[in-house]
């Protein structure tokens, strides 16, 4: 956001603008990778998604005025994120009994990544005073260096007797001769052949905590300028501790409340912890601006998150069909790139009309996210649960 700022001059308005683009274009990708996935596997994915990530950071180094900006950002969101083939990795090889521990670890080390990402920035902006397109060309070397380290180490997790081709032959008869022809289903299709209640319920459910996401990332770095005089260094230093807070609750906390809660409580509860803290955060940054107040609120959202964002792939895990779970999560990505579609449009213009409203729509949008997740067992579809029945009607 301060590359925007300082370096191309760039309102509220225009930042949202070009974070919806990056979404929007997230949000065709991420399914359309997601199901390459689930025909071709998923090492070669991931690896074409650090490739990409490396080309596109590298062109926006390079960048100088805000239509080139759009244009690269908007690429760049294609490739629909390497975080829902990896949680599909996770998903292919791990138990659903181990799967909140690996997806707290994952949501751990990603969690020091952002730590060390923003911490390493606001050091070296303080102290050498270097220019904002250098951490690009930084990012885009840590990406190519990504997909380097995964082509000699990554394994396939994805086995072919697993995978779903994205057509199949069928056979037909032609003047009294068989033969077959590439039966091949839409997109559309494909996404209808996997929807279930509580599926459905859950990408609800992650488009509204995205939404309200959404709004605070876009302003935020506006509201602690407007409130504390913050800078880009102030900014990185509250990322880089609630990243690394973020992560040990995600190690430490989750996975043994994901056992004693369930895997859909312990999201309701998070939803209602960052639910409170949107209510909160106006109070003590606005009405009665105190730094400790601010920081004391902001430890409710970094507890709320380490609950609700590793729980999400769980959850599409328990819903979703197996020999398609990289189109199931790759959805759930496009959910949340939807909500980061509006969710800047209209959070950088309410900012600027009241901060009380954005940051309170948030807060409803968190309930209902909370109350989606706590309703989707209702329709005992989980894969467990369809596992039992089937089970119970074969017995004689």
């Amino acid at each position: 956001q301060y590359f925007c700022i300082v370096e191309l001059k760039l309102t509220a308005t225009y930042v949202g603008v070009i974070l919806s683009c990056f979404n929007a274009a997230q949000l065709l990708g991420a399914p359309v990778v997601g199901r390459i996935s689930d025909a071709s596997g998923r090492r070669w994915a991931l690896l074409g998604c650090f490739l990409w990530t490396s080309v596109l950071f590298l062109a926006t180094a390079g960048v100088r005025t805000f239509s080139e900006l759009l244009l690269v950002r908007t690429l760049a969101g294609l490739s629909g994120g390497s975080i829902p083939v990896t949680q599909a990795m996770i998903m292919d090889t791990a138990t659903p009994e181990e799967r909140p521990k690996v997806l707290g670890v994952m949501g751990g080390l990603l969690g020091v990544a952002f730590t060390l990402g923003p911490g390493a920035v606001t050091l070296v902006l303080l102290f050498y005073q270097i220019e904002r397109r250098l951490v690009f060309l930084a990012s885009s070397g840590f990406a190519l260096l990504g997909c380097l380290v995964g082509a000699c180490v990554l394994e396939e997790t994805l086995p072919e007797h697993r995978r779903r081709p994205l057509c199949t032959a069928s056979p037909t008869s032609v003047a009294g001769e068989e033969a077959s022809h590439r039966d091949c289903k839409t997109l559309a299709e494909e996404i209808w052949g996997i929807c279930t209640p509580g599926l459905v319920l859950v990408w609800v459910g992650r488009f509204c905590s995205s939404f309200a996401f959404l709004c605070l990332f876009s302003t935020y770095a506006f509201l602690i300028r407007d409130a504390f005089s913050w800078g880009d260094r102030e900014f990185g230093i509250v990322l880089a501790i609630s990243g690394l807070c973020g992560a040990l609750v995600q190690l430490a906390v989750f996975p043994s409340m994901s056992v004693l809660l369930g895997k859909h409580l312990v999201f309701t509860v998070g939803a209602a912890l960052v639910a409170a803290y949107f209510i909160l955060l106006p109070i003590t940054t606005l009405m009665s601006p105190t730094v400790t107040g601010h920081i004391a609120s902001t430890f409710l959202f970094i507890a709320g998150c380490a609950f609700m964002d590793p729980g999400v792939p769980d959850l599409v895990g328990l819903h979703a069909p197996e020999d398609r779970m990289g189109l199931a999560q790759g959805l759930t990505s496009a959910f949340r790139s939807f909500a980061s579609v509006l969710a800047p449009l209209g959070a950088g213009s309410a900012y600027d009309f009241s901060p009380f409203l954005v940051y309170y729509v948030a807060a409803s949008m968190t309930l209902v996210a909370g109350a989606c997740v706590a309703c989707a067992p209702l329709f005992g579809d989980t894969r467990e649960e369809q596992g039992e029945l089937e089970s119970l009607l074969k017995k004689p």
